[in-house]
Order: structure tokens, then C-alpha cells, then sequence
């Protein structure tokens, strides 16, 4: 492996578990501040996970998903991982990774459609399987999950389009030190 590729993937790597831990921050406070009931949380946790797949693709996106999820349920005062959580984590990951393959070059479009995408079948899909199978969420709260994901998406949303039109961003991806 040449000097350039190890400081690329350092690089992948650093901003990877940084963005891990800012998910998992961000879901810990949310847990705190912004629960509603057991069911329902406004939570913003999900934008490092999607921003981590629209830069590094989907098997970083999605590795970014499960560490945040791991971690954000260790500090948590339940502590018990539940398998299609993490799914749920993992797929917002995957599935914002795999968005940048299938929309070419319009990023504002990218962005977007992860985080509809990512919110539909991560976080309303799979997570709200669990909760009503496993956590006695009645089926009609998929409804009120889907309108607190509409308002997270739709932050998360502005926020990432923010992001990635920085230069500064593109900079640090692209190795420049300037």
C-alpha cells in the first residue's frame, strides 16, 4: 500500500469513527432531552451515519450505523442491543452509500434521496419492526414514527446539503492540507 493510500484510508477511518461517535452523542442527548414516550424521540442521530455513506460508501455507512448504535445503547440506561435495531442502524448506512451510485452528480439530490430513503427503510421500516414486535408499539405508531422522521429528515436533510457544499469539506476528502 503506498504513503498516500495509508493517509487516504487513516483518513476514511478517522472521519468514519468521528462521525460514529458524533451519532451516538447526539442519540444519547436525544434519549434525554427529546423522548416522548418509549415508542417516540426527536433525534437528529441518523445525519453522521447518512453523511458517513454519502462520503465513503455503503459498507462504511453501514459500519458507522451499527458503532453508533452500539454505543449510543451501552450509555444508555438500557444496555441491551436489539439485532434489528442495529439493522435499522446499519441500513441507514448501507442504504445512504448505495445513493450516490444510482443519482450522479447532483448532490442536493443525493442528499435528499438518502435521507428519504434512509428514513423510510431504516428508521421507519426496519426500527419500527422491532418496536412493534418486540417493544408492544401499537401498529398505528408507525404513523407518528414516520412524522417525527419527516421532521428529523428534513433537518438532516438541510443539514447535510449544508455540509457537503463547504469547500473546506471537500478539501479535507480530498487530502489537501492548504
Amino acid at each position: 500500500m503506498s504513503k498516500n493510500n495509508k493517509k487516504s484510508m487513516a483518513r476514511i477511518v478517522t472521519t468514519a469513527a468521528m462521525l460514529a461517535a458524533a451519532s451516538a452523542v447526539i442519540g444519547i442527548i436525544c434519549k434525554n432531552l427529546f423522548t416522548f414516550n418509549v415508542y417516540y424521540r426527536f433525534t437528529l442521530e441518523n445525519a453522521p451515519v447518512i453523511l458517513s455513506g454519502l462520503l465513503f460508501g455503503p459498507v462504511v455507512g453501514g459500519a458507522v450505523g451499527v458503532c453508533a448504535d452500539a454505543v449510543s445503547c451501552l450509555m444508555s440506561t438500557n444496555p441491551a442491543l436489539h439485532p434489528i435495531i442495529s439493522i435499522g442502524a446499519a441500513s441507514v448506512g448501507v442504504i445512504s452509500g448505495i445513493v450516490p451510485f444510482i443519482v450522479k452528480k447532483n448532490k442536493t439530490a443525493q442528499t435528499a434521496t438518502a435521507v428519504a430513503l434512509a428514513h423510510a427503510i431504516g428508521q421507519v421500516g426496519i426500527k419500527s419492526i422491532a418496536k412493534v414486535r418486540d417493544f408492544g408499539m401499537p401498529v398505528y405508531g408507525i404513523l407518528i414514527g414516520l412524522a417525527f422522521s419527516v421532521l428529523a429528515g428534513t433537518a438532516e436533510m438541510l443539514l447535510i446539503k449544508w455540509l457537503r457544499s463547504q469547500k473546506g469539506l471537500e478539501k479535507y476528502m480530498a487530502g489537501d492540507r492548504k
